[in-house]
C-alpha cells in the first residue's frame, strides 16, 4: 500500500516538472513518514528545493486576476473554526480551474477540515502538506461545497467506507452525486521566499497561498497596510490567504511609489475592502514571502 503510494506522488511530481519547470526541474520533494502515512517533508526543511517560476518577459507594473474572472467570491470562515489554510487552498484551486480549464467550481473547504488527516481541522497548519495530502490521500479529489457545506467546525470525514480510508469519488463502490466530481489536482509547488519570484509566479502561473503574521490584519479597514515589523512580526506566521494580484500607488504627497499586494481574505466581503486586503510589497511586510506556494490543476 505505501508502495502504491509512493508511486503516485512521484508520478504527480514528474507531471508538475514537465508542465512547469521545464528550465530548471528542482522539485525534488523529500518522502517522509508519519505514522503508517508518506507525505512531503516539511516546510522548514533547508534540502527542499524550489521550483523557479518561468519568466515570461517583462512583469507588467499591476495585475489583478479579478478582472480575467479568474477569482471566485470572497467567503466567510466563521468565528469559531480558524480554517483559514483550507479556505486559501480552496480559492487558489477554485482560481486556477478557472484559468487552466475554463471552469467554475465553488469546493468544498469543510471537507479538508474533516478530512486531511495531518492537519487539526479547526487550526492553521502547513499549506504544503495540506496540498501534498490532496495529492496523494485524497487522489487529487475535492468535494463540491452544495454537497459538503460549511459548519464552521471540524466533523467527522463523511466521505469514508467502514473500514476504509478516504478514497477517490469515481470509485464505483461509492454512489453517484450530482454536482460532485473529482477536481483534478495533480500538483503543487512552493516558491522561492522572494517578492520578485512571487510577483513572476502570480503572473505566470496565476493566484498563489501565502502564510502571513496577521496581526496588523485584525485593524486593517481599508487603503495600503504599511506595517512595522513591531506591528506583525515576520516570524511568526499565524494565517494563510490567497494573493490575487499586484500593483502601485503614488503616494498621497507624490514623493514616492507605494507598492502593494492584493489580498483576498476569508472574512467575508464586509470585511476590509469588499474582503480584500492591500498589503505593502516589496519589504516581506508581515512574513508574506516567507511561505508561499501553488497547486497545478489539469488542463
Amino acid at each position: 500500500m505505501l508502495r502504491c503510494i509512493y508511486l503516485v506522488f512521484i508520478l504527480a511530481i514528474s507531471r508538475v516538472n514537465s508542465q512547469t519547470c521545464i528550465k530548471n526541474k528542482s522539485i525534488n520533494r523529500n518522502i517522509i513518514k508519519i505514522g503508517d502515512r508518506v507525505i512531503h517533508n516539511s516546510t522548514e526543511d533547508s534540502s527542499f528545493n524550489y521550483c523557479q517560476p518561468l519568466k515570461a518577459g517583462p512583469l507588467p507594473t499591476t495585475l489583478d486576476w479579478r478582472q480575467h474572472g479568474a477569482v471566485t467570491p470572497v467567503k466567510n470562515q466563521g468565528r469559531y473554526c480558524a480554517a483559514c489554510w483550507a479556505f486559501s487552498i480552496v480559492a487558489a484551486i477554485e482560481s486556477h480551474l478557472i484559468i487552466y480549464t475554463n471552469t467554475t467550481e465553488i469546493l468544498s473547504e469543510q471537507f479538508l477540515v474533516d478530512c486531511i488527516n495531518v492537519n487539526e481541522g479547526c487550526r492553521s497548519e502547513s499549506l504544503l502538506q495540506s496540498y501534498a495530502y490532496i495529492v496523494n490521500f485524497l487522489s487529487g479529489v475535492l468535494r463540491d461545497r452544495d454537497y459538503y457545506q460549511y459548519e464552521d467546525r471540524q466533523s467527522a470525514c463523511r466521505w469514508r467506507l467502514p473500514g476504509q480510508s478516504v478514497i477517490p469519488l469515481w470509485a464505483e463502490t461509492q454512489p453517484k452525486i450530482s454536482n460532485a466530481w473529482p477536481i483534478p489536482v495533480v500538483g503543487y509547488t512552493r516558491i522561492k521566499p522572494d517578492e520578485d519570484a512571487m510577483a513572476d509566479a502570480l503572473y505566470r502561473y496565476g493566484p498563489i497561498t501565502a502564510s502571513l503574521n496577521s496581526a496588523s490584519m485584525d485593524l486593517y479597514t481599508r487603503g495600503i497596510d504599511e506595517p512595522t515589523d513591531d506591528q506583525c512580526d515576520p516570524r511568526k506566521p499565524n494565517y494563510t490567504v490567497l494573493i490575487v494580484g499586484y500593483g502601485e500607488n503614488v503616494s498621497p504627497d507624490g514623493s514616492q511609489i507605494v507598492k502593494y499586494w492584493i489580498i483576498k481574505n476569508s472574512r467575508g466581503d464586509r470585511w476590509g475592502e469588499q474582503g480584500y486586503y492591500y498589503l505593502v510589497r516589496g519589504r516581506n511586510a508581515c512574513g508574506i514571502a516567507n511561505d508561499v506556494s501553488l497547486p497545478f490543476v489539469t488542463m
